[in-house]
């Protein structure tokens, strides 16, 4: 139901506009009059005044550019491309990160149709606010400010648009009262301003935003400044007004009542002469209206009621229409809103067509060819004709109808095109359009298809299960080191410490295996240096499951070997080659052996390089075994992968005639672990450990501390940037990646900005850091003590040579 208009006489309006106009001139004469009768008023204090006042309009200028940063980084906190947040997780987000930020007191993340995904009152969630003035305006602008529809407690709301103008979804903060109190409170701090200075912000239609105005005080100065273009705002029109009182004066004075009664004598009786003459005026229009005057004002009389009639039904007419346009857009949005979910899903894109014309009516990117193109358009002309005898069928029969055709853009794609024609309500049929790539015609132009969304899901577990489990790994490998040594331990109690330290390198070790099964080969799950034990040990389960069975194992691998430098992948290979080969020559038993060494070239002028040589060799063959059968590429693939690692490969005897198989290759060296632990560092530097796990910090700042350097703990991003603000003295910066609200990338980018001269190091499981992370120097989890301090020399090497 459309409600009526609100009708006023012309009398009663003729007044209030003349009253207005009064009431409009006896202020303006106040505000020029009454500050020039100030008698003794010192031009300095006018001075300080004015300056204060331009001082605050230039730090609502700041804060306001600050709000906008602040809002796009509580966008990036709340964002959830892949919809795995709950709307209770997401006001979660969205409190703790207004707890960190009190000088807002409300948000509301807003999605492109106007539905509110986030909010602190959770009442709010679920509703749309896409009719109201700051939504569209948002929309429109793209950064607003709101002062008309905030509630008394917050002064007004800074809107900001999220992705492009008019497409993307909104982040409205609303500040707290606190807001201007900082503002006031540093302007303070930097000018020196007598106690009685006071301020008053309000907008360009008088609403005061904050202070008290006080117009009628008798001993007052005051000063005035508009406020200019703040950010991509624009000019939000805010007034700021300075008031002081001179020395002696009070600011609290008793105001002249005698002003005031004389300003609503004048508005009373300029009220009254626009009533009169309102009056006067539409007496005429009165009686041509009611047909008071002669027989000649009848038609008069008829053509103004059928105008007023005609005009009341077109202006209800042209509500409903906008009313109805409205709920189509939002519907269609939704509609698009649920195409590109489901393209997403499923890995098909989705449109309906015109049965009769051939045209699409509506798909998930409209602007990718328009509404109303023809679908025939995006295949090849030859092809054409096979749509359209498959559009034909499936008009005339129930049940999908399939057709192979080539893409008009690129005809060496081939996509299956699946056309259903499905009844509506009213029982019109409506004819609907499926299409995907086929496999195998792929073209490097064209996009990657969209995982399906139970592999991110999967992902995003595993991740998580990794993280949490390294970490652990990590508290366990340094304190067991740290408890190594510090404490001079027997033999029975070393042997038991270095038993789990194996345990805990195994359990990184399947860590790394359950990343790589994830992610298949997307990720280079590999090390720079492998314990070649632990290593064997933790892969010689499965040999036995699928290379050598029941075959007997002898194990001779020394503890206390320096690492390879050699993937864990490539050495896994290697190793299974080999027992392959020992199965497929039908001999009997696997060895393998490792010694330190050096290998020597009298050819080479450079020192000999340190390696690991490593023996493998079985027994002979059974005489009741069958038949070897062809051996010679397992040999050839670990000579290969031998050769991949720079190492050097040698057969003494391959097993083909039945003698027992022998075959020993060199592998590159690190530097031994014992060597690389010194006892106290040659220069002590100062570092920043930023980790959210309260265990995971502790353990390493321990670390840190035992290396010798001086170490400064931070619980979060935000925490870390509040230590800096104080203290930016630090050489180093170790932060964890994954942080909640602020990760540990985007910290580090903060920090980089602010802090160049500050080494970053990133901390994470091998393989979770983006491409994006390569300019920073990082450090697998779980990682040794000799390992962080290997990396912490690297950070202090670099600071020296910049």
């Amino acid at each position: 139901m459309i409600a009526k208009p609100l009708q006023i006489s012309l009398r009663l309006l003729n007044a209030l506009q003349v009253a207005i106009a009064a009431a409009a001139g006896f202020a303006a004469a106040l505000l020029v009059v009454v500050p020039a009768t100030q008698p003794g008023v010192p031009l300095s204090v006018r001075d300080s005044v004015g300056a204060a006042s331009r001082a605050y309009v230039a730090a609502i200028t700041e804060r306001l550019r600050q709000t906008i940063g602040d809002a796009r980084n509580a966008a990036l906190a709340l964002r959830d491309d892949e919809g795995l947040l709950s709307a209770d997780q997401r006001a979660a987000r969205l409190r703790e990160w207004l707890g960190l930020n009190p000088i807002y007191r409300d948000g509301l993340l807003v999605a492109s149709d106007g539905t509110v995904l986030a909010a602190q009152d959770e009442r709010l969630v679920g509703r749309s606010v896409a009719r109201q003035t700051w939504f569209l305006r948002g929309r429109a602008a793209g950064v607003s400010v709101v002062t008309e529809e905030t509630d008394a407690e917050a002064p007004f709301g800074a809107v900001v648009a999220l992705g492009e103008r008019g497409q993307g979804g909104l982040l409205r903060l609303d500040a707290a009262p606190s807001y201007f109190t900082g503002i006031e409170e540093d302007v303070r701090r930097t000018l020196t301003m007598p106690e009685t200075l006071g301020f008053v912000v309000a907008t360009a239609d008088s609403r005061v935003l904050v202070g008290t105005p006080s117009p009628f005080r008798a001993a007052s100065v005051s000063a005035t400044t508009p406020m200019r273009a703040a950010a991509e705002i624009g000019s939000p029109g805010w007034l700021v007004t300075a008031q002081a009182v001179p020395s002696g004066a009070s600011l609290a004075g008793s105001p002249d009542w005698r002003m005031p009664g004389i300003g609503l004598a004048l508005v009373a009786c300029a009220a009254a002469l626009g009533f009169v003459a309102g009056t006067r005026l539409t007496r005429p229009l009165r009686r041509l209206l009611t047909g008071e005057e002669a027989d000649e004002a009848v038609g008069a009389r008829t053509w103004i009621g059928e105008f007023a009639a005609l005009s009341d039904a077109f202006a209800g007419q042209r509500r409903s229409t906008g009313l109805l346009v409205a709920g189509v857009d939002s519907e269609v949005a939704r509609l698009k809103a649920r195409l590109t979910t489901f393209e997403t899903v499923s890995g098909w894109a989705c449109c309906e067509i015109d049965p009769e014309t051939g045209r699409t009516l509506l798909n998930a990117r409209s602007e990718g060819g328009g509404e109303g193109a023809p679908f025939a358009a995006c295949f090849v002309a030859a092809d054409r004709p096979l749509l359209e005898r498959t559009r034909l069928a499936a008009l005339a029969a129930d049940g999908p109808h399939d057709a192979v055709l080539r893409l008009h853009d690129w005809p060496d794609q081939q996509v299956q095109v699946r056309l259903l024609c499905l009844p509506d309500v009213r029982g019109d049929r409506r004819l609907f359009a499926l299409m995907r790539k086929l496999p195998g015609h792929a073209d490097a132009t064209l996009p990657q298809p969209v995982e399906p969304r139970r592999n991110l899901v999967l992902r995003r577990v595993t991740d998580g299960i990794v993280h949490e489990f390294n970490d652990v790994l990590t508290v366990v490998l340094t304190n067991l080191a740290l408890l190594t040594r510090r404490h001079s331990l027997g033999a029975e109690q070393d042997r038991l410490v270095g038993r789990a330290m194996v345990g805990a390198r195994r359990g990184a070790a399947l860590t790394r295996r359950m990343l790589h099964l994830v992610r298949g080969d997307e990720t280079d799950i590999t090390l720079a240096e492998t314990e070649l034990a632990t290593t064997f040990e933790a892969y010689l389960p499965f040999l036995e499951a699928n290379a050598l069975g029941d075959m007997p194992v002898l194990n001779r691998i020394p503890a206390g070997l320096p690492t390879v430098l050699c993937s864990e992948r490539v050495l896994e290979l290697l190793l299974l080659n080999l027992a392959f080969h020992i199965r497929d020559a039908c001999l009997a038993g696997f060895a393998i052996a490792a010694a330190e060494g050096v290998l020597d070239d009298p050819n080479a002028e450079a020192p000999p390089t340190p390696y690991v040589r490593i023996l493998v060799s079985s027994g002979r063959r059974p005489e009741t075994a069958l038949p070897p059968s062809e051996t010679g590429r397992t040999l050839t693939a670990a000579a290969a992968l031998v050769a991949e690692s720079g190492g050097e490969w040698h057969v003494v005897r391959d097993g083909s005639g039945g003698e027992p198989f022998l075959a020993e290759f060199w592998l590159p060296a690190a530097r031994p672990a014992a060597a690389r632990l010194s006892s106290l560092p040659a220069v002590t530097r100062k570092i920043l450990l930023v980790e959210s796990d309260g265990l995971v910090r502790a353990s390493v700042a321990e670390v840190i501390a035992d290396l010798g350097h001086g170490v400064v703990q931070a619980a979060s991003g935000a925490h870390a940037l509040e230590v800096l603000a104080r203290d930016a003295a630090f050489d180093a910066m170790i932060v964890d990646q994954s942080m909640p609200v602020m990760a540990g990338l985007q910290l580090a980018a903060t920090v980089v900005e602010r802090y160049p001269d500050i080494r970053i190091i990133l901390a994470s499981p091998h393989g979770q850091l983006p491409s994006s992370a390569d300019a920073f120097l990082r450090i697998d989890k779980p990682f040794r003590n000799e390992d962080l301090q290997v990396v912490l020399d690297v950070a202090v090497n670099r600071a020296r040579a910049a």
